[in-house]
């Protein structure tokens, strides 16, 4: 059962991966005022569906993930002597990182 989740939540993320990097760059390089074709729309609308879809079964497969591993994980995010471990700090980098970049990416959608 594990290697069916971990394969899984590989293919998914790749999923995500590329159809996000997709609909970022459609988003970008399409203008609004210009008449989209019918099948180019489709393949936008399939490619969010997916992505959405994807992102749904990444989460509950990581949940399951979790759930299953609870105890390596814990172990994994002990505080020995009161310090942050190397891999909760990296954690905490990586997730402040993304929420800069989220707020960097927001504003420059905004001006």
């Amino acid at each position: 059962m594990k290697s069916f989740v971990s394969i899984n939540m590989f293919i998914f993320i790749i999923i995500l991966f590329t159809t996000g990097f997709i609909i970022e760059i459609t988003e970008i390089v399409v203008d609004e005022n210009i008449a989209i074709p019918a099948y180019v729309r489709f393949i936008m609308s399939f490619l969010t569906a997916m992505h959405v879809i994807s992102g749904i079964f990444f989460v509950l497969l990581a949940a399951f993930h979790i759930a299953k591993n609870r105890g390596t994980l814990r172990n994994h995010l002990k505080f020995k002597n009161s310090k942050i471990g190397k891999e909760s700090a990296l954690t905490i980098a990586l997730v402040l990182t993304a929420v800069i970049l989220a707020c960097i990416t927001v504003y420059i959608r905004e001006l």
